[in-house]
């Protein structure tokens, strides 16, 4: 687990090694057990290390005997002694004992195809000294990051935003449309950032630049698909996953170092853990963070599991001071991001790492196995009848609508994209500036076309399919990446193996989601099955409790002066963008009409950022 930055100069002309020295030193926190630099010719490639597989020996940049092949990679590919086996069998000579160098002979045997091959979480560029030309690639689900920027000289690339405001190649203007997304979803999803010349790479892609200037890609080598296998009994399928999940938690678990999990009081958490303590022959050590904030506090729940999975187990509790993380989140995160939970992931990662450099967590699991509470309501309310029902009710909407006495009404897209707006549409239509109100309809185009790639299928399935490829991506991934890397702790999910994936696409909608005999619903069902193995179902099927802040009351009350300071001092810039009375407005509505507590929270972190950026 490492941060990587670079850029290639285009027209021959020679790079500049502090150039990129400087733009790794803005990645030391990823990385604080090492730091290295390639240069040759137009390219130069930056290394910060955090050692996890091969302590002694597995430094980078790392080049092929020949010299011809340079490497920077983050992350970890989790077969790489199998691919190793492999690549010594076809000739390869390997100088190090670690992961990653089995990317650098993959590719020198394979091409792109070793892509196909790694198992991991990754993101790396690879220098090709004889093409001259340069090769990204970021790992099928998006697990690590990678930003880019390409000018009209050159080409640079990192981990984080902040390493490529270091590049004088980028154009930093700000990208509006960028921006009203963010105000919608509390994110800036890819490929989009902040900044109208930095991109980021899109999961499950690759880029190929060469030292001409030519660009090929970004391409897609791989997308996650349902592909419903009804032909199994309920009973085969759980047994399925039971060991797809065993053998994913097991892959996850190759390190040099010691490590632990998270466990909370949730099932995905607890259900890597009851896998992982099934797997290890000594116990595997657990923790907890309980927060200073009276219904936010997990530790009891947390407790039973880790008995039960005969962890070490051990607890922290801690305090949730959100305005005085506020400076370190927006430098952290580069561009605005405004899910209040990176407050308690933040103060999770600081805590774990002051014990061990890795652990495993339950990452993914909402996302892929139906979790989410507004997931039975939208399934429920597009649930497609069979056969003749069908087209009767499509024949007797359509003249009712014709004779004007039924309302459309709202697609499956547009359900998912009213389901909870940070702030909504005729909100920001009253919040901007009248010169960038036309911003908002970009955000809707853009859930639009969402909707359109996820294809066609039964509603859940396709409400999934959006958020694995959004929220999953530029939120839930994004805030632990940045949250564990600022503190030098390698998060590891096992839920988002895409082995384990590849078995979890097959499963029918009524296995992930399924009605109860007595009314309600129940997520994640043929997960619980599996997790039934190590825990009491009554733990299993309880209701979801969110990782979050209490941000409404952390933003009022005596708190309320500070957020209308900041938020209304000209030095902010808001008033650039936004009707400064509307604002003024959700300020003094919070806590005496309405709870503003989320966008008060997400326009924080915008002038913080802009101040960060200034700086």
């Amino acid at each position: 687990m490492c941060g990587i930055a670079g850029f290639l100069n285009f027209g021959g002309q020679p790079a500049q090694p502090a150039l990129a020295e400087a733009m790794g030193a803005r990645l030391a926190h990823r990385g604080p057990d090492g730091a290295g630099l390639h240069a040759e010719g137009p390219v130069a490639l930056a290394h910060r290390r955090l050692a996890i597989i091969d302590p002694a020996t597995g430094r980078q940049p790392i080049g092929n005997r020949e010299g011809t092949l340079w490497l920077v990679a983050n992350g970890e590919i989790y077969n790489y002694r199998e691919l190793r086996a492999e690549l010594l069998a076809r000739g390869h000579v390997f100088t190090t004992q670690g992961d990653c160098e089995t990317i650098l002979h993959g590719y020198a045997e394979w091409g792109v195809g070793v892509l196909e091959r790694l198992r991991g979480m990754f993101a790396f560029a690879l220098w090709d000294g004889r093409k001259q030309e340069l090769f990204l690639a970021r790992d099928r689900v998006g697990i690590k990051p990678l930003c880019y920027a390409l000018g009209k000289d050159g080409f640079a690339f990192a981990s984080e935003l902040q390493a490529l405001r270091a590049w004088p190649g980028a154009n930093r203007g700000i990208d509006f449309d960028a921006l009203d997304h963010y105000l919608h979803l509390l994110y800036v999803p890819a490929p989009k950032s902040i900044y109208r010349g930095i991109r980021k790479l899109e999961p499950g892609h690759w880029l190929r630049i060469g030292a001409d200037g030519r660009v090929e890609g970004p391409n897609r080598y791989w997308q996650f698909r349902w592909r419903s296998d009804v032909h199994r009994s309920d009973a085969d399928w759980v047994e399925a996953l039971d060991a797809s999940l065993q053998e994913a938690v097991a892959a996850h678990l190759v390190a040099d170092v010691p490590f632990g999990a998270f466990l909370s009081g949730g099932v995905d958490s607890s259900t890597v853990v009851g896998y992982a303590a099934r797997t290890l022959q000594t116990p595997l050590r657990t923790f907890t963070i309980g927060f200073d904030a009276e219904g936010f506090d997990e530790r009891e729940p947390a407790r039973k599991f880790a008995a039960l999975a005969g962890t070490r187990h051990s607890e922290h509790v801690v305090g949730l001071d959100a305005l005085g993380l506020l400076p370190r989140l927006a430098r952290h995160y580069g561009e605005p991001f405004a899910d209040s939970s990176a407050v308690c992931t933040w103060r999770v990662c600081e805590e774990a790492r002051r014990e061990v450099p890795m652990v495993l967590s339950g990452d993914g699991g909402d996302e892929v196995f139906a979790g989410y509470s507004y997931f039975p309501k939208l399934a429920q309310l597009y649930r497609e009848p069979a056969g003749r029902a069908r087209r009767l009710r499509r024949v007797a909407g359509n003249l009712l609508r014709g004779a004007g006495l039924l309302r459309a009404a709202p697609t499956l897209a547009q359900a998912w994209y009213g389901r909870s707006p940070c702030i909504p549409d005729a909100q920001r239509l009253l919040l901007w500036r009248g010169e960038f109100r036309q911003h908002v309809a970009a955000t809707r185009e853009w859930n639009r076309q969402r909707f359109v790639a996820a294809g066609r299928g039964d509603a859940l399935s396709r409400c999934q399919s959006v958020d694995i490829d959004t929220y999953l991506v530029n939120d839930n991934l994004t805030k632990v990446d940045i949250a564990s890397m600022a503190h030098g702790l390698e998060v590891r999910v096992p839920l988002l193996d895409h082995r384990l994936l590849e078995t979890v696409a097959a499963l029918p909608p009524s296995l992930r989601l399924r009605q109860r005999e007595g009314g309600g619903w129940c997520g994640k069902y043929a997960l619980k099955q599996a997790a039934s193995r190590f825990y009491p179902w009554d733990m299993l099927d309880t209701p979801k409790r969110g990782f979050s802040i209490p941000v409404g009351e952390w933003l009022g009350g005596a708190n309320k002066d500070g957020v209308r300071e900041r938020l209304l001092d000209p030095a902010a810039g808001l008033d650039n963008w936004f009707d400064m009375g509307v604002l003024r407005g959700l300020i003094d509505e919070h806590g005496e009409r309405a709870d503003h507590g989320h966008k008060l929270w997400s326009l924080l972190m915008l002038a913080q950022w802009r101040a960060t950026e200034a700086a």
